[in-house]
C-alpha cells in the first residue's frame, strides 16, 4: 500500500469552498480546526459529513494551535487550551476522522528561570494526561507533532525527545506521532535520523519545505528538504499513511503532488 497525498484546510479560506475545490484533486483532507475556519456547529458538522461522504473523502483534524498553550504556567489559559484540544477530539469523532493532530506546549516565560520551567514542562504533561484518557475514551488517535525550530518552542519538542518521552512513558496506541518535515529541516538533526528515532511511533506526516532555518511552508521541492531521503526513510519505516501537504494554496500543493509523487512510486 503506497502512502497518500492529501492536502491541509487553508484556514483564511471558507472550509466548504476550500473542499469543493481541492476534491477535485485530492482524496484526503485534514481539517484545521481554527475559528471560524473549522468551527463546531451542528450544521458545520452536517455540511462536512454531507461533503465526506459526497466525494469519498478521507478526514483527519489538526486540533486548535493559535493562543493554545498545552503548557502555559497560567492554570485557567492551560484549562481552556486542554478544553479546546478535548472538544476537538469530539468534533473529529464525529466527522469521522482518522486522527487528530496536537502541538505541544510553548515555553511563555522568559527563558533561564529553571522553576517556571519546571512547572511548565509538569503542566504539559498532565494536559497530555488528560488528552490520552480522552483519545482512549473517544477511541481516536491523537499524533504529537515536532515543532520548528522557533523560539517559542522547548528545545526537545523540535529534536522530538520530548515528545518520544511522552509516548513511551503514556504506551498508549490512542497517543503516537505526527511527523512535520519541514519542521525537522530547521532543526540541526538530518530529516533521516529523526524518522529513525521516531520509528514506528511515527502515524502521520505533514509535509511543506523551507530553506532550512525558517519555516514558511513552501512548496514542496522549492527548497532544501532532501526529498528522496525523506521518503526512502519512511518506506524503510513501513510508513504507509498520509502525507498531508500544509502549503497554503491548493496550486502549490497540487505542484507539490506533481513533484513528490514520482518519488513516492519508485519506492512502491
Amino acid at each position: 500500500m503506497a502512502m497518500l497525498y492529501g492536502v491541509s484546510s487553508a484556514i483564511e479560506k471558507d472550509v466548504k469552498e476550500f473542499i469543493l475545490s481541492a476534491a477535485q484533486t485530492f482524496n484526503a483532507i485534514e481539517l484545521v480546526s481554527e475559528y471560524p475556519h473549522v468551527h463546531y456547529s451542528t450544521p458545520n458538522v452536517s455540511v462536512l459529513t454531507e461533503l465526506k461522504s459526497s466525494y469519498g473523502l478521507t478526514y483527519t483534524m489538526h486540533a486548535p494551535f493559535c493562543s493554545v498553550n498545552l503548557a502555559s504556567i497560567n492554570p485557567k489559559l492551560r484549562e481552556a487550551s486542554v478544553n479546546e484540544i478535548l472538544n476537538s477530539i469530539t468534533y473529529a469523532n464525529e466527522l469521522g476522522c482518522e486522527l487528530v493532530v496536537v502541538h505541544p506546549g510553548l515555553v511563555s516565560y522568559p527563558r533561564s528561570l529553571q522553576k517556571f520551567e519546571r512547572i511548565s514542562k509538569k503542566n504539559e504533561h498532565d494536559s497530555f494526561l488528560q488528552i490520552c484518557e480522552k483519545a482512549e475514551n473517544e477511541r481516536i488517535l491523537v499524533c504529537l507533532e515536532n515543532m520548528p525550530r522557533l523560539a517559542p518552542a522547548f528545545k526537545r519538542t523540535w529534536t522530538g525527545e520530548a515528545l518520544v518521552q511522552i509516548i513511551d512513558e503514556f504506551r498508549s496506541v490512542f497517543l503516537q506521532l505526527a511527523l512535520d518535515v519541514g519542521h525537522c529541516n530547521t532543526t540541526d538533526v538530518p530529516i533521516p535520523q529523526m524518522i529513525r528515532d521516531f520509528g514506528s511511533r511515527i502515524k502521520h506526516v505533514h509535509i511543506h519545505d523551507n530553506d532550512g532555518f525558517r519555516e514558511t511552508h513552501s512548496i514542496v521541492g522549492q527548497g532544501s528538504v532532501p526529498w528522496r531521503a525523506v521518503i526512502e526513510a519512511l518506506h524503510e519505516l513501513g510508513y504507509n499513511g498520509l502525507l498531508i501537504d500544509e502549503h497554503r494554496t491548493i496550486e502549490g500543493q497540487k505542484r507539490g503532488r506533481k513533484y513528490l509523487e514520482p518519488i513516492i512510486q519508485s519506492y512502491s
